[in-house]
């Protein structure tokens, strides 16, 4: 009887699991001498897997989802060492600081390849990896 309750409690627990997700994005706003915007990411790499490649863009946005401006950063260039799982990788980029304006920053990665494939995916929190090339 004792297993069959542990049993049904395992099962029960299986289709609510959420998987983790590959990427762990973190953005962050440093102000510089009140005139300049530091918009730090970082990338936690969580897949399991070597990273040889990792690229995104910063899009700023005013509150009404509207872009303003966006930027191409570049993690890991495919001459540098792979990013193994459970590294992490940190860039940065600078703006013009405005009290005024609601600075809104978000990071989307838009390539990365892994060590021994030659595919090229993009990635979000939602959808995952999506195959580019």
């Amino acid at each position: 009887m004792k297993r069959l309750i542990v049993l049904i409690l395992l099962m029960a627990g299986t289709p609510t699991a959420q998987p983790a997700p590959l990427f762990e994005i973190d953005v962050r706003l440093r102000v510089v001498n009140s005139d300049m915007l530091y918009v730090v990411v970082q990338v936690d790499n969580r897949s399991g897997r070597k990273v040889t490649e990792l690229a995104g863009y910063i899009t700023e946005s005013k509150p009404k989802e509207r872009i303003v401006s966006e930027q191409r950063i570049v993690h890991v260039h495919p001459y540098d060492p792979v990013l193994t799982d459970g590294q992490t990788t940190i860039r940065g980029y600078t703006y013009p600081f405005e009290v005024s304006m609601d600075h809104r920053f978000r990071y989307h990665i838009s390539r990365v390849t892994f060590r021994n494939d030659n595919r090229v995916f993009a990635w979000s929190p939602s959808d995952g990896l999506i195959r580019v090339e």
